[in-house]
C-alpha cells in the first residue's frame, strides 16, 4: 500500500514538474511573440510612412492584431499577481496599433516619436512581466521542491526500485529547471536585441546628419546592444574593395588605425563574400574562418571572437558595413538573423534620406550663390522652375527687356519670344536632354514692343536626384553686331536692283539644301528662269525701264514662292529658283507652271506703258540630275534652252522622263477628282495589337481606291502612299476625310449591333482637314446621325500637323477630348513636338512612325531612339504603339522596351470589313473599359 501511495505521490510530482515546464514555455513563447509582432509592425509603418514600401497596411494591421491576441492569452493564463503588468501590456498594444493606423492614414500629423515611445513602453512592459514572472516560477519551483522532499519522505523506506524512481524524477526536474534558466537567459538576450533595434530607430530620428547617425548608431550598438566593439567602415570612392572606419565605439581591442581594412576577394571565404556581396554575416568563433582581416585575429585574440556584419546600402548601392564584435553571438538563430536584417534596411533607409536631402540642400545653396554673383552681371539672367515659370531675374534683365520683378516673375518667358523657328526650338530641346546646357541666338521683345536678338545660354540645374530643377539663362544684348553683320552681308550677298540674293548667295543656300536633303532622303529642285524678251524692252526703252520691269518680275516671283525656297538673279534677265523639301517631281512643274501663269499679266513701266514678258523655265532634280549645286544649275540651264527650243514661254524638265511623270501627275489628279464625285474609294481596316496579350485592342480605318473595273480596267492601281499626297496638295483630302470618319463610324456601330468586340476604331485626321476647321461639328453631328459611341472612336492626328497648328492645338484636343473620342498622335517622331505641349495635350497614346522601327533592333540609332520614345510616352502617361512591325525580333525587342500596343503585317494585313469577323475571332479581342 505504502509503495501504491509511493509511486502516485511519485507520479503526480513528475506531472506537476511537467505542467509547470509546459507553461513556462508557452508563457515564454507568447511574451517573445508579443514584443516580435509589435516591433515589426513598428518597422513596417516606419517604411510604409516614408515612401520607402506601399502596400503594408494591412500587414501592419495583422502583426498588431497577433501581439494584443498573444498579450490576452497571457492574461487567461498568468497568475494574479501578474495580471496589472499584463493589463498595462494590452494597453499600450492597443494605443500602438492605434497610432500605426493614424500614421498609415496621415504620415505628417503623426509624430515618429510618439510611436517610439509606445513602443518603449511596450519593451519595458514586457521586461517587467518576464521579470514577475520569473520571480513567480522561482516560487512556484521552491514549492514543487518542498513536495518533492515530502514525498522523499514518505518513500524512503521503500525498495530501491523506489530510490531509482526517485533519483529519475530528480534528473527531470534539474533538466526542467535547467531549460526554464536556458529560456531565461534566451528572453534576455531577445529583449535585449529589440532594445538595441528601438534604439537605433531612435538614433535614425534624431540624427540630422551622416556621420551623427554612423556615431549614435555605434554608441547604441555597445550601450543597449552589449556589444565589445562597433564601428562602421564605408567603401573608398577611389580605391577598390578598401572599406575605411568613419565612426567606433567601444573597447581598445582592435586598435582604431586596424578597423580600416581591404578586403581580399576569395570564392570560398564566407566572410569576403558577404562584405563584398552586401550579405548579413554572423558567426559566433572568427577563428573558425580563413584569411582573417588584422581587427579579427586581434578581436580573437582580446577573447572577443564572435562578430555580426549588417550590410550598408545608399540608393540600392552597398556602400559599406555596421561590424559588430562581442563574446556570445549566437550563429543558430533565424529570429536573430532577420532582426540584423531588419537593422540593415533600416540604416540603409536612413542613409538614403540623409543623402539626398545633403546633396539637395548643396544644390540650392550653389543656385542661391550663383544668382547672387549675377546680380551685379551687366548681362541678363532669368531662373525658371521645371514648369518653365520665371522664379528670379537679375537687374540686368529689366535693362534690356524693360519688365520689372513683378512683371516677368511668375509667368512663363513666352512674353519675351517672338516665333521661333522649329528647327532652333528642337535644338534647345535636344541639347538640353542630351547635354543639360544650349547655347545660341534668339530673338527677344522689350516691353516696348521692340526685337532684338540676344546670345543666351540655358543650363539645367539638377536636383540631388539627377532631374532637372530649374534652368538658368544668361542672354547679352547683340542687336548692333548684327545689325552690322548683316549689312555687311547684304552688301555681299544680294542683288542691289532686286534685292534677291545674288550668285553667291545661291550658290550657298542651293549647297546648304543639297546637305539636308541628302541627310533626310528628299528632293531638291533648281528652277532656271529666263525671260524670252527682255532684250527688246532693255534696248527699246532703255535701261531706266528694263530695270523697272526686272524689279516688278522679281516682286511676282516673290508671290509664287514658299517662305522656305530660295529665289535669286544670277545676272541680266536670268533668276534662279531653289526649291527644297520636295516629295515628288511634279511639286516643280506646278511651281514653273504658276510662275508662267503669273508672267502672263502685262507689266505696267513708268508714263502707264505696258509690256509683256514671257520666260522660258528649266528644272533640274537632285539627286537625279546632279550631285553638287553647280552641275544642278548646269542641267538646269540646259533645260532652260530645251524650253527656249520648243517654243518659249514654256517649262522643261531635264530628262523627258520627268515631263512624262508631271503629265501623269495631272491625270492622276483627274482620276482622283472622279473617284471622290463617284465614290470609288472603300475602308480595310488593321488591328492594333496588345503586345503582352496578342489580343486586338482595337482597328485602324485605312481608306483604298477600288481597283479600276470595266473602262478604265487597264488603268494602273493607285496605292494610299500616291493618291493621299495629291489629294492633300489638291485639297480633295476634306471631302475624302468626311467620308473616311463617317463610313467607319457606320461600319463601327454595325459590328457592335452583331456583337463584335473590336475596342476603338483609328480614323486619320490630316491637317488640312485641321487647318479648314470645323472639324469638331462635322465630328459631332456624325456620331450622332451613325449612333457610334465616342469611346469606340479614336482620332489620329500627324505629329507634324500638331504643331503646325502652334498653341491653338491644345484648344483643338481639348474640345476632341470633350467629345469622349480617344486621341493619338500619329508618325511620333518625324516632327518636332515641344514637350511642354505634348505633356499639356490630353492625348491617350503616341504611334511611333515605321521608319524608326523598320531597322530595329539591328540599327543601335534607332534602338536607342525607340527606347526613349517610349521612355517618354510612359513618363507622359500615354500608351505606345509600335507601327510597321513585320518581324517576331521587332515584336521582341519592343517588348523588352515595354511597348503596349504594336500594328504591322506580323499580325495583319489590312483587310476589309467583311474580314474584320473572322480576325477578331482568330486573334481574339479586348473589350473596351467603361
Amino acid at each position: 500500500m505504502l509503495a501504491t501511495v509511493s509511486l502516485g505521490l511519485m507520479a503526480w510530482s513528475h506531472q506537476g514538474w511537467y505542467e509547470l515546464q509546459q507553461r513556462a514555455h508557452t508563457f515564454d513563447t507568447l511574451l517573445s511573440q508579443v514584443q516580435l509582432q509589435a516591433r515589426r509592425a513598428q518597422i513596417l509603418t516606419e517604411e510604409h510612412a516614408s515612401g520607402q514600401a506601399q502596400g503594408n497596411a494591412q500587414r501592419i494591421d495583422t502583426l498588431s492584431g497577433e501581439a494584443l491576441y498573444a498579450a490576452r492569452q497571457l492574461q487567461h493564463m498568468a497568475p494574479a499577481t501578474l495580471q496589472p503588468a499584463l493589463n498595462q501590456l494590452s494597453l499600450l498594444l492597443v494605443s500602438a496599433r492605434q497610432t500605426q493606423a493614424e500614421r498609415l492614414s496621415a504620415p505628417q500629423s503623426t509624430n515618429t516619436a510618439q510611436l517610439q515611445a509606445i513602443l518603449g513602453g511596450i519593451e519595458q512592459t514586457a521586461h517587467t512581466v518576464a521579470t514577475q514572472w520569473a520571480t513567480e516560477l522561482d516560487a512556484e519551483t521552491d514549492m514543487q521542491q518542498r513536495l518533492d522532499r515530502l514525498n522523499m519522505v514518505l518513500v524512503g523506506g521503500v525498495t530501491l526500485l523506489l530510490l531509482a524512481l526517485i533519483a529519475r524524477t530528480q534528473r527531470q526536474r534539474e533538466h526542467v529547471m535547467g531549460s526554464l534558466k536556458a529560456r531565461e537567459q534566451q528572453l534576455r538576450h531577445k529583449s535585449r536585441m529589440y532594445d538595441f533595434l528601438s534604439h537605433v530607430n531612435q538614433a535614425i530620428v534624431r540624427a540630422d546628419s551622416e556621420p551623427d547617425l554612423l556615431r549614435r548608431v555605434c554608441e547604441v550598438a555597445v550601450q543597449q546592444g552589449q556589444f565589445r566593439k562597433a564601428w562602421v567602415a564605408l567603401f573608398d570612392a577611389h580605391v577598390p574593395r578598401q572599406l575605411n572606419c568613419q565612426a567606433a565605439a567601444g573597447d581598445p581591442q582592435p586598435p582604431y588605425d586596424n578597423l580600416s581594412f581591404r578586403v581580399t576577394p576569395d570564392p570560398v571565404a564566407e566572410l569576403s563574400q558577404c562584405l563584398l556581396q552586401g550579405r548579413c554575416f554572423r558567426t559566433a568563433d572568427l577563428s573558425q574562418h580563413p584569411d582573417l582581416p588584422l581587427w579579427a585575429s586581434q578581436a580573437i585574440a582580446a577573447n572577443t571572437p564572435g562578430c555580426v556584419i549588417v550590410p550598408l546600402l545608399r540608393d540600392q548601392k552597398l556602400v559599406g558595413h555596421l561590424l559588430l564584435l562581442g563574446r556570445r553571438v549566437k550563429d543558430q538563430d533565424s529570429e536573430e538573423l532577420g532582426l540584423f536584417q531588419d537593422l540593415s534596411d533600416d540604416l540603409s533607409f536612413a542613409l538614403t534620406n540623409l543623402h539626398r536631402d545633403t546633396q539637395h540642400n548643396l544644390t540650392q545653396e550653389r543656385v542661391r550663390l550663383h544668382a547672387a554673383a549675377l546680380e551685379s552681371t551687366r548681362d541678363g539672367m532669368m531662373v525658371l522652375n521645371r514648369n518653365r515659370v520665371l522664379v528670379s531675374i537679375n537687374p540686368a534683365f529689366t535693362t534690356l527687356t524693360g519688365y520689372v520683378d513683378g512683371e516677368a516673375v511668375g509667368r512663363t518667358p513666352d512674353f519675351l519670344f517672338p516665333d521661333q523657328p522649329a528647327e532652333i526650338i528642337a535644338e534647345i530641346r535636344a541639347d538640353l536632354l542630351s547635354q543639360g546646357a544650349w547655347q545660341g541666338e534668339v530673338w527677344f521683345r522689350r516691353k516696348s514692343g521692340e526685337l532684338f536678338m540676344v546670345k543666351m545660354s540655358l543650363s539645367a540645374v539638377r536636383s540631388a536626384r539627377g532631374r532637372p530643377a530649374h534652368f538658368v539663362a544668361m542672354f547679352t544684348d547683340i542687336t548692333p553686331l548684327k545689325e552690322t553683320e548683316e549689312r555687311l552681308a547684304r552688301m555681299a550677298h544680294f542683288d542691289p536692283l532686286t534685292d534677291l540674293p545674288n550668285r553667291v548667295l545661291i550658290q550657298q543656300r542651293l549647297s546648304h539644301a543639297l546637305s539636308l536633303a541628302q541627310r533626310h532622303h528628299t528632293l531638291v529642285g533648281v528652277v532656271f528662269i529666263d525671260l524670252d524678251n527682255f532684250k527688246t524692252v532693255n534696248d527699246g526703252l532703255g535701261h531706266a525701264a528694263g530695270d523697272s520691269l526686272l524689279k516688278q518680275v522679281a516682286h511676282r516671283l516673290r508671290e509664287r514662292v514658299r517662305q522656305e525656297d530660295t529665289l535669286g538673279r544670277l545676272s541680266g534677265d536670268e533668276f534662279i529658283l531653289v526649291l527644297e523639301h520636295l516629295r515628288h517631281p511634279q511639286q516643280a512643274g506646278q511651281v514653273a507652271a504658276a510662275i508662267l501663269e503669273s508672267l502672263g499679266q502685262p507689266f505696267t513701266l513708268e508714263g502707264g506703258q505696258q509690256v509683256y514678258v514671257r520666260a522660258s523655265i528649266g528644272i533640274s532634280l537632285y539627286p537625279q540630275d546632279g550631285q553638287d549645286a553647280s552641275e544642278l544649275i548646269r542641267n538646269a540651264d540646259a533645260a532652260m534652252y530645251e524650253s527656249k527650243r520648243r517654243g518659249r514661254n514654256s517649262f522643261n524638265f531635264y530628262t523627258e522622263a520627268f515631263t512624262a511623270v508631271a503629265t501623269n501627275r495631272l491625270q492622276m489628279e483627274t482620276r482622283l477628282r472622279r473617284a471622290v464625285e463617284h465614290d470609288e474609294f472603300t475602308l480595310h481596316y488593321q488591328p492594333m495589337v496588345n503586345l503582352a496579350t496578342g489580343q486586338i485592342v482595337a482597328l485602324e480605318a485605312l481608306v483604298r481606291l477600288k481597283t479600276p473595273a470595266g473602262s478604265d480596267a487597264t488603268l494602273p492601281s493607285i496605292g494610299p502612299g500616291e493618291f493621299i499626297p495629291v489629294m492633300e496638295e489638291t485639297g480633295m483630302i476634306v471631302a475624302l476625310g468626311e467620308w473616311v470618319l463617317h463610313e467607319a463610324c457606320r461600319q463601327g456601330k454595325a459590328w457592335l449591333d452583331a456583337g463584335l468586340h473590336f475596342g476603338r476604331i483609328a480614323v486619320n485626321l490630316s491637317p488640312s482637314e485641321v487647318r479648314r476647321g470645323g472639324v469638331i461639328e462635322r465630328l459631332s453631328r456624325i456620331l450622332r446621325e451613325t449612333g457610334l459611341p465616342p469611346e469606340h472612336l479614336e482620332i489620329e492626328i500627324t505629329e507634324s500637323g500638331l504643331m503646325e497648328s502652334g498653341t491653338s492645338a491644345e484648344q483643338f484636343l481639348l474640345m476632341l477630348y470633350q467629345l469622349g473620342v480617344s486621341l493619338s498622335i500619329d508618325d511620333f517622331g518625324t516632327g518636332y513636338s515641344s514637350l511642354a505641349y505634348l505633356k499639356r495635350f490630353p492625348v491617350h497614346q503616341l504611334k511611333i512612325d515605321r521608319s524608326f522601327i523598320q531597322d530595329t533592333p539591328g540599327n543601335v540609332s534607332d534602338c536607342q531612339l525607340v527606347s526613349t520614345m517610349i521612355s517618354m510616352a510612359h513618363g507622359l502617361h500615354m500608351a505606345v504603339v509600335a507601327e510597321g512591325v513585320e518581324h517576331t525580333e521587332q515584336a521582341d525587342f519592343l517588348a523588352e522596351l515595354g511597348c503596349d500596343m504594336v500594328q504591322g503585317y506580323l499580325y495583319s494585313r489590312p483587310v476589309p470589313a467583311s474580314q474584320v469577323a473572322e480576325l477578331l475571332r482568330v486573334r481574339g479581342t479586348v473589350a473596351p473599359s467603361t
